[in-house]
């Protein structure tokens, strides 16, 4: 009986120990292009975030949400050191975007997640 009752304190620790973890709110995101709240007046055609450090590609995504969906994008790369970058298939018309990524940079085994809003106006 002692056992178990180590057994589960020692899982309720590591336990509370993850949620401190995860619940940090670190990003390892430094910037992105377009910039996280920008109003654009020229469509972007694509995206590309810094991050702290190299990104796996592997272990990464990103997404495109805008006021008719969710966009097609292509070619996950890195483009130069810390950087994600993909190409915006669809056209991006005038309003709201949402960019969704996830991602494992080196050296840390933890997949982070975030997202962030842009806006595009047309200049017409």
């Amino acid at each position: 009986m002692r056992k178990l009752r180590a057994a589960l304190a020692l899982a309720l620790v590591i336990f509370t120990l993850i949620g401190c973890v995860s619940n940090s709110g670190y990003t390892p995101l430094l910037r992105a292009e377009p910039e996280v709240g920008a109003t654009l007046n020229r469509a972007p055609r694509t995206l590309r975030l810094f991050y702290a450090a190299l990104p796996d590609v592997e272990r990464s995504s990103l997404r495109l949400i805008g006021p008719n969906g969710e966009h097609q994008l292509r070619g996950l790369h890195t483009m130069a050191a810390d950087d994600l970058m993909i190409e915006i298939m669809d056209p991006v018309t005038p309003g709201e975007y949402v960019v969704e990524w996830s991602t494992a940079v080196e050296g840390d085994p933890t997949v982070y997640s975030g997202s962030f809003n842009f806006r595009y106006q047309s200049s017409q």
